[in-house]
């Protein structure tokens, strides 16, 4: 498989039809983050202890007005990530439609979103099990070894439970990364089966499986998905070092408000590389299951209508050659 044509043609899909920004914004594959600084000394030698003593005074005041703030971002958080669902279904579709020369509908792309919206929620929640069994059994391991440290009391047993701990995490720590490989891989291509194909989530997540282990270039892909994704990570980088910097500084000179501003100003201009890369990032996806599952060979009828033409028949025999012996009339003896 030419995997480089395919993030070409997943370019050209993003460039041409911006339409589906929209829903790259909601089902893209990074998230702008933010950062804060520590209490780093200013005029005085030491953090002055009366800010936090404003900070709780100004919350308790204002509990009611923190009640709702934080019921809204809830409320909010809950409606982006039902949109977002509905959004991956719908960028797999109208990447589709662009790959079959067609021009998807923002409107369509939508409601296809929402019709597999119950098939793409039990796709993510399937497969998103083992990753976290696994996040309980790195807390198990964790208290366990902090328990049995503290039970212990004396130093000879806080030692051999940090060397256990030392022992435990790096197997789990290798565990969680191939646990995140394959669920890489099979996820996207269990979401184009079920949207794609219109089939169960049960039978998508099967398909994609056998795709992983069948040697059908599905590891090869997420491989080569490795170097856009790196390069968009650098550049998202790159663009919130002049938003990040000045608020460090100004946490630091506990100017809190102006800090957060800076963060969310950086963040709202962040959303149009995160959707750039969403929007291109599932179209290769896309692009790659076409040509894996042979989506974009030429149909039956295409294919007899481009059929090459038969050679031309030779000229007509003359009548009297055409006529066999036994249709000769008889000859005098």
């Amino acid at each position: 498989m030419d995997h480089f044509g395919s993030l070409k043609k997943a370019w050209t899909i993003t460039w041409r039809y911006k339409s589906l920004w929209v829903l790259g914004l909601f089902a893209g594959a990074g998230s702008t983050g933010s950062g804060g600084g520590g209490s780093w000394p200013t005029g005085d030698d030491e953090f002055s202890p009366g800010a936090g003593r404003q900070i709780e005074a100004w919350l308790t005041d204002n509990m009611v007005l923190v009640v709702v703030l934080a019921g809204f971002l809830v409320v909010l958080a809950l409606l982006f990530w039902v949109l977002s669902l509905a959004a991956q279904g719908g960028l797999v579709w109208g990447a589709n439609e662009a790959a079959e020369t067609r021009k998807p509908a923002i409107r369509t792309a939508w409601g296809v979103g929402f019709n597999r919206w119950g098939r793409t929620f039990m796709i993510n929640f399937v497969l998103g099990i083992p990753m976290l069994v696994l996040g309980l059994i790195i807390a198990a391991v964790v208290i366990a070894a902090g328990v049995g440290g503290f039970l212990i009391g004396d130093e000879a047993g806080g030692l051999a439970a940090i060397g256990g701990l030392c022992l435990a995490l790096p197997i789990i720590i290798v565990l969680v990364v191939a646990v995140s490989v394959v669920i890489g891989i099979v996820s996207p291509l269990a979401l184009r089966y079920g949207v794609l194909h219109d089939i169960t989530f049960g039978e998508a997540i099967r398909r994609g499986w056998l795709d992983l282990w069948g040697k059908r270039g599905a590891f090869v892909f997420w491989l080569v998905m490795l170097l856009p994704g790196i390069a968009a990570g650098i550049i998202m980088v790159l663009l919130m070092l002049p938003f990040l910097i000045p608020a460090i500084v100004m946490f630091a000179g506990e100017r809190f408000a102006m800090a957060t501003g800076v963060l969310l100003l950086g963040g709202l201009l962040m959303l149009l590389p995160t959707a750039i890369y969403g929007t291109f990032a599932s179209s290769a996806w896309t692009v790659f299951f076409r040509t894996m599952t042979g989506m974009d060979a030429p149909s039956v009828d295409t294919a007899v209508q481009y059929a090459p033409s038969p050679p031309p028949a030779g000229p007509a025999a003359p009548a009297a050659q055409a006529l066999s012996a036994e249709e000769a009339p008889p000859t005098d003896e």
